[in-house]
C-alpha cells in the first residue's frame, strides 16, 4: 500500500512540473516547506538542529503536552564524547506553541494537539518555522 502511495505521489509530481511554469513555481515553493511529524505520546522523537541534536517525547497529562527534551552536541556515534546535554521541559496546552532554535537557522516547533492526545513538531530553517507557528 505504501510503495503505491509513493508511486503515485512521484508520478503526479511528474505531471505536475510538466504542465506548466506556474505550476512547477507553486511545486517548488511547497518543497521549501519545513518537514511536520504528528507524535503520540512516548513517541521518540529526534532532530537535527545543526551543531545541536534534540531528541525527546511527551506525555499528556492534565490535558496538556508535557515535553521532554535532550539538546547537546551533534557528534557521531564512533566519536566518544563527555559533552553534557540540557534537558528542556514543556508544558503546552491544546493549541499552544513552542519554538526551540539553533544558531545555525534551524528551528523545530512543537504544538500540542487536541486534548493533548498528538504533538506536532514542524522542522525546517529559522525563518519558515517562525512563520507557520506565530
Amino acid at each position: 500500500m505504501l510503495t503505491k502511495i509513493i508511486k503515485g505521489v512521484a508520478f503526479s509530481s511528474v505531471l505536475i512540473t510538466g504542465s506548466g511554469d506556474s505550476l512547477t513555481t507553486a511545486v517548488a515553493a511547497s518543497m521549501t516547506l519545513p518537514d511536520q511529524a504528528t507524535y503520540l505520546p512516548m513517541q521518540a522523537m529526534t532532530y537535527d538542529l545543526g551543531s545541536k541534536a534534540a531528541i525527546g517525547y511527551f506525555v499528556s497529562e492534565g490535558g496538556a503536552c508535557h515535553v521532554v527534551m535532550m539538546i547537546g552536541e551533534n557528534t557521531h556515534v564512533e566519536t566518544a564524547s563527555n559533552l553534557s546535554a540540557a534537558r528542556l521541559r514543556l508544558v503546552l496546552l491544546p493549541g499552544q506553541r513552542a519554538l526551540v532554535d539553533s544558531e545555525e537557522g534551524r528551528s523545530i516547533g512543537l504544538t500540542c494537539g487536541q486534548e493533548a492526545g498528538t504533538l506536532v513538531v514542524r522542522h525546517g530553517s529559522t525563518a519558515e518555522i517562525a512563520v507557520l507557528t506565530n
